[in-house]
């Protein structure tokens, strides 16, 4: 399980997603990070997806573990 926590990926899912992809910086996920920007966020579909993940814990860090824990 990450280190990192859903509830400051979620805000920042939620606040700077479009078109700034914040959260999947956060993540340390650079290459998909730059690549939402790019395809703005595939015209939305994956930022449908990118929510989904986040709030059921599926979402992934840069290790590809799972960012499970809202808060401490």
């Amino acid at each position: 399980m990450s280190e990192k926590k859903i509830l400051p990926t979620f805000l920042l899912f939620i606040v700077l997603s479009w078109p700034l992809a914040a959260h999947r910086f956060f993540l340390r996920r650079y290459a998909s990070a730059i690549l939402f920007i790019i395809t703005i966020g595939g015209v939305g579909i994956w930022w449908i997806v990118d929510f989904i993940l986040i709030v059921t814990g599926s979402m992934k860090d840069d290790k590809g573990k799972l960012v499970k824990l809202w808060v401490d």
